[in-house]
């Protein structure tokens, strides 16, 4: 991902380099054990129980149980984001005031050769203060926040969660007692 990282008056060029990656992990296939054969998913009506072509598929969203508002193709692809490629810095926030539980995935933010004197005026200028940036923009057709912070010599942006992604530790915990060790 190539875009601008724009803070205030100043822009400067970046990328986006993702920083952990799944690639390597053991994955399994589903197997047909009499034939050997990789099993492939079909799409089944779940009333008919009849195959459902991909041309016939489309897109719902479940609004009471079994009821759905159906979206056409083009207002799916309406509801999509416009990118300006832009991670345009809202706040700067302590920290200390970072909450990991809303991290999501890692990327190495690098400058492009003509964003660099800027760039480096910015992670530096946050080292010295012990700040992290708040930013949007869209990646993937995404709307996202992203968590800009320095990292050796470039930044590192963390896209977070929503609020309403993160579930609450309070269920977590509610069986633990109230222990003091002294």
């Amino acid at each position: 991902w190539k875009g601008f990282l724009k803070f205030g008056e100043v822009t400067a060029g970046v990328a986006l380099y993702t920083a952990a990656s799944t690639s390597d992990r053991i994955t399994f296939n589903t197997i047909n054990s009499a034939t050997g054969n990789r099993v492939n998913r079909v799409f089944i009506d779940s009333e008919t129980e009849k195959l459902v072509p991909k041309e016939a598929q489309t897109k719902g969203f479940e609004i009471e149980n079994g009821q759905y508002i159906v979206l056409e193709p083009d207002e799916v692809a309406a509801a999509v984001p416009h990118s300006d490629k832009t991670l345009k810095i809202d706040a700067f926030i302590p920290c200390s005031e970072i909450d990991s539980v809303y991290f999501d995935k890692p990327y190495y933010l690098a400058p492009d050769r003509m964003g660099t004197e800027a760039f480096v005026l910015l992670r530096d200028g946050m080292k010295r203060a012990k700040v992290a940036a708040i930013a949007r923009t869209v990646l993937f057709r995404r709307l996202r926040t992203v968590l800009i912070r320095p990292h050796g010599k470039g930044l590192i942006a963390t896209t977070l969660n929503f609020d309403y992604e993160v579930r609450s530790s309070a269920e977590a915990f509610e069986e633990l007692p109230d222990l003091k060790i002294e």
